[in-house]
């Protein structure tokens, strides 16, 4: 049973811990093979370079066990490294945390790699570009991390019928008012209670280039506070 919306926030603040943040967004790569009418980004080609990436997680490790996302608003598998840098999170201390979020399109290539990482959370945003094989299907509802996200507004009710051991269901993000989610969204936004962000202490993100972002919903890199280039997270 979820926690009503203010004592979550209030327990996920008590988690902030301020000398460095325990969740970080690393977009390993901008580059994406969909096009989709709820992403906000315009298509941009980029990949993290690998010796930032190993930057960004000895930083991160000095200061014990954390977590990872491997994405911002590129696919993650079309990483040239996407295998070593999961491998490479894991060598720095076994304990860090790995979600790796895919629009699935390239799952059924990878499929036996997959399954065979050390990945705490794999979440499929469901996109009818993914065609997976019986035996794909079979190996992911076997695979633990794996879980299907629906998001409101961007599914048929056919998506439904494949019946798949863990799901979640989100509503669409608007991205700082970068979409209009009323042509998506089936619920009442308006109705929703807001409350001040703590992302920023507790899971900001560093993209492709090293821009280190105030918002892990920045797709145009609006809000930057400095480069992971030249300074260190902390």
């Amino acid at each position: 049973k979820k926690l009503p919306s203010p004592l979550f926030k209030l327990a996920a603040q008590t988690w902030i811990d301020y000398s460095f943040p325990r969740h970080l967004f690393i977009e390993t790569t901008a580059t994406c093979n969909l096009a989709c009418s709820y992403c906000p980004r315009e298509k941009v080609k980029g990949d993290m370079d690998f010796k930032l990436f190993t930057k960004i997680i000895a930083e991160a490790s000095q200061y014990g066990a954390r977590s990872f996302s491997l994405h911002l608003f590129g696919e993650p598998m079309l990483y040239k490294y996407w295998v070593q840098a999961i491998h490479y999170i894991k060598m720095m201390n076994k304990n860090h945390t790995i979600l790796l979020t895919t629009n699935g399109t390239k799952i059924n290539e990878y499929i036996d790699t997959l399954v065979k990482l050390p990945i705490d959370k794999c979440l499929w945003s469901w996109r009818t570009e993914a065609k997976f094989t019986p035996t794909t299907i079979s190996k992911l509802k076997k695979w633990k991390p794996f879980t299907v996200r629906y998001i409101e507004g961007t599914y048929p009710k056919e998506a439904l019928e494949e019946k798949w051991p863990r799901v979640e269901r989100r509503r669409i993000h608007n991205y700082g008012g970068n979409i209009q989610v009323g042509k998506f969204s089936v619920t009442n936004i308006k109705s929703i209670t807001r409350y001040p962000c703590y992302h920023l202490f507790l899971a900001p993100a560093v993209s492709w280039n090293g821009k280190f972002l105030m918002c892990c919903a920045d797709p145009h890199q609006k809000e930057v506070f400095g480069n992971i280039n030249q300074e260190t997270i902390a």
